[in-house]
């Protein structure tokens, strides 16, 4: 666990979340930890929604008799996006004081939320030495696994790097499939690059070398901000319990550098 961006010792910055130290690590390196920060209210709303959130894919699920639904494969991972819209709770979360709080940080006075989603990796079934899954017929499945990329990645134009609020909702550990992020300075690249699909999954991925990046073990409430230009990727969830998080996205405008709205759905952050 890197516990430099955390430094529950430094300076608090006067009335608001974040501290001076992960400010300046979220501005050097793409991202900081705000550990155990959700308050417990919010933390079993959240829950209840995930819970939710799985019951609805469920039910899409039912309907179309498939067992799988874009991210989602039932029983094994849930990846459902834009659950504010059917699950509207959500919304005392996402526009909650403490997410204007470090929107304000870390964006500036101008806010929008643009996205939401939740991802659930179920307990451990059927995985190789290496923790790769396959499928029955040999092939490697994409259960959990998600190759480094930007999220800037998955955007097709130029645009003012957006802010990526990761709530942990279950402890994180290293092998139920934390975070790993490459710092901004042991890859000295701060800006979109041009993504290909990952073979192995279907996942956009931006990086191919060999750099290990830095797995983030954090306890359940806790909260990593990271720039949608962060490259980032998580492993599959070789432990038996599931492990839940939600992850909200805050941009400080909603245009492209073309002009052209980019961010349709967005709402301002009061």
């Amino acid at each position: 666990m890197n516990s430099s961006p955390t430094d529950s010792d430094s300076k608090e910055i006067t009335g608001t979340h974040i501290s001076e130290a992960q400010a300046n690590h979220f501005q050097e390196e793409g991202y900081c930890i705000l550990p155990a920060i959700v308050p417990e209210s919010l933390m079993a709303l959240l829950v209840e929604e995930c819970e939710q959130a799985i019951e609805n894919v469920h039910s899409e699920m039912d309907a179309k008799g498939v067992d799988v639904l874009g991210g989602s494969r039932r029983g094994l991972q849930y990846t459902p996006g834009g659950c504010r819209q059917a699950q509207p709770r959500l919304r005392e979360f996402l526009f909650s004081d403490l997410l204007q709080g470090v929107c304000a940080q870390l964006l500036g006075p101008d806010a929008y939320l643009i996205w939401d989603q939740f991802s659930v990796k179920m307990g451990a079934t059927g995985t190789s030495d290496s923790g790769v899954r396959f499928e029955s017929d040999g092939s490697p499945q994409s259960l959990g696994y998600f190759s480094w990329h930007q999220d800037s990645g998955y955007v097709p134009v130029d645009h003012v790097p957006y802010l990526s609020c990761w709530v942990a909702l279950d402890d994180i550990t290293a092998k139920n499939g934390p975070l790993r992020v490459i710092p901004f300075s042991e890859l000295g690249v701060r800006t979109r690059v041009t993504h290909v699909p990952d073979p192995r999954n279907g996942d956009l991925v931006g990086y191919f070398g060999s750099l290990p990046g830095v797995a983030i073990e954090v306890p359940r409430g806790s909260m990593i901000c990271f720039s949608s230009t962060l490259f980032h990727s998580s492993s599959t969830n070789d432990s038996s319990s599931p492990r839940r998080a939600y992850l909200a996205q805050y941009s400080s405008t909603t245009n492209a550098a073309s002009g052209h709205v980019l961010w349709k759905d967005a709402e301002r952050v009061p």
